[in-house]
């Protein structure tokens, strides 16, 4: 004897996919901005490990690290701002450039803080170069009692939204003792050996700063909210 065949009425039909849709539209957005701060973490792990990389080849062919180079070079006559640029492009030896007529105003121009409000843009203006995968490399001399630069790097290509601190665009600072260390650690604020930090610390989804988000590569590094170190800085954090 064969078993009744059990049908579905198109009411039932009808039903069951509003349930997968309406399933689908609140899963389907999450699973994206974790995919997307997955890359970005990613993206991140890969570019300070190869600004390390970068350092250790400095002290290899140079017999110093790019923050006594940077600082060599201000010694030999340089102001600080030139030495910074010159170091750029010397930095840029290191890997295949493209995209050279890019202007720095044109590569500039989209640039915000982690709250979407305008940038300070000295923090842009003494030197950049960019990679084969057009990630962009921005340098702002050491400050006066410490001789450090900072490199800011947006990790996905200046090309890629959202051009953000915080998000795709993360400060770094190489130190004397030959380190390359996130920017906005707030136990560094007053490390005037490898240069004073202390308008670098800010990260937060509130403050409007022109300077908010240059203290975010921190918290990235170590993957902790920035004020509730319960959560996570890629899943929690930035939205």
């Amino acid at each position: 004897m064969r078993g009744a065949v059990v049908a579905f009425t198109l009411a039932e039909a009808l039903i069951t996919l509003g349930i997968i849709g309406i399933v689908a539209a609140l899963t389907i957005p999450n699973l994206i901005t974790n995919h997307k701060s997955q890359v970005l973490q990613s993206q991140f792990k890969k570019t300070y490990n190869e600004l390390s990389q970068i350092n250790q080849k400095f002290i290899y062919d140079y017999g110093m690290n790019m923050c006594e180079y940077d600082w060599m070079l201000v010694e030999s006559g340089m102001t600080v701002t030139n030495a910074s640029k010159e170091f750029a492009k010397k930095f840029g030896e290191y890997f295949v450039t493209k995209n050279k007529n890019i202007g720095w105003e044109k590569i500039i121009a989209n640039v915000k803080t982690l709250t979407g409000s305008s940038v300070n843009l000295g923090m842009f203006d003494d030197g950049y170069n960019y990679d084969f995968m057009k990630r962009t490399y921005f340098f702002e001399y050491g400050s006066p009692t410490g001789k450090c630069p900072v490199i800011s790097v947006d990790i996905n290509g200046i090309s890629k939204k959202p051009n953000q601190l915080g998000i795709d665009i993360f400060s770094f600072r190489p130190t004397l003792d030959g380190r390359i260390i996130p920017v906005g650690n707030p136990n560094n604020v007053s490390d005037n050996k490898n240069g004073n930090q202390s308008n670098l610390i800010i990260c937060s989804q509130t403050d409007n700063s022109n300077m908010n988000g240059f203290g975010c590569a921190f918290w990235a590094s170590i993957d902790k909210h920035p004020q509730d170190n319960t959560k996570s800085y890629w899943k929690d954090f930035i939205k």
